[in-house]
């Protein structure tokens, strides 16, 4: 089972520094299915346009947001925000997450998220982010936003996130997936006898496996893709 961490941010200044480095807009969290209020999915780009981290957020109060994410990766996750801090009147700490504060805190729908091995990889439309509602359509000004925007322009996404059943295999973050003898995918996430994996879209005809056969479950993707 994934472990997680939560960055505490807050301050006078800290929607303002959310909302300049983070796909999401601060002031309207949200996320494709059922949610409480004030939270919702959010991501952190490098300068490539490419995901160092998905963040479960929830607005505590108006100037503090835990931001949820796992904890392998949190501590760097810290030090990198604290980067572009400058004279913001922010704090960011990180805290643990127990068992029953995540099963609370964070929902059991898919969550795509980013660990170590998967840092730098994908854009947020990969993981499919956007359909999620990790990204706002019309939020500009953070890191990386030229090149998820542009991308959403040209309306040519390849590969998107989906659900699939493993059928009894073990497997990683990070297997191949094929289709025959072409890569199809990669496992971003695993959960018990499931799990999320980057999809190229062209590739859905075709029998999928790891080790042995997958059973797509489902693909989060826009109607005309």
């Amino acid at each position: 089972m994934m472990e997680f961490a939560k960055l505490v941010v807050k301050g006078i200044d800290a929607r303002n520094f959310l909302h300049g480095q983070l796909t999401a807009d601060m002031d309207h969290l949200d996320y494709l299915y059922a949610h409480e209020g004030n939270s919702g999915l959010a991501g952190l780009c490098n300068i490539k346009g490419r995901l160092e981290a998905v963040f479960w957020i929830n607005r505590v109060d108006s100037e503090t947001f835990d931001l949820y994410l796992p904890k392998e990766i949190s501590e760097a996750i810290a030090t990198l925000l604290k980067r572009y801090l400058f004279r913001s009147k922010v704090t960011i700490d990180v805290a643990d997450v127990d068992e029953t504060e995540a099963m609370q805190m964070i929902p059991s729908e898919p969550i795509p998220w980013i660990v170590a091995a998967t840092q730098g990889k994908y854009v947020p439309q990969m993981v499919s982010l956007d359909v999620l509602k990790g990204v706002h359509p019309r939020k500009g000004c953070y890191i990386g936003q030229e090149i998820v925007t542009r991308l959403r322009d040209l309306g040519k996404n390849k590969k998107r996130l989906g659900q699939v059943a493993l059928n009894g295999q073990h497997v990683n973050i990070g297997d191949t997936i094929y289709a025959h003898n072409e890569v199809a995918g990669e496992v971003v996430c695993v959960k018990d006898d499931e799990a999320l994996a980057v999809l190229v879209l062209a590739e859905l005809v075709q029998p999928l496996k790891i080790e042995t056969d997958i059973t797509v479950r489902h693909v989060w993707k826009n109607e005309d893709e």
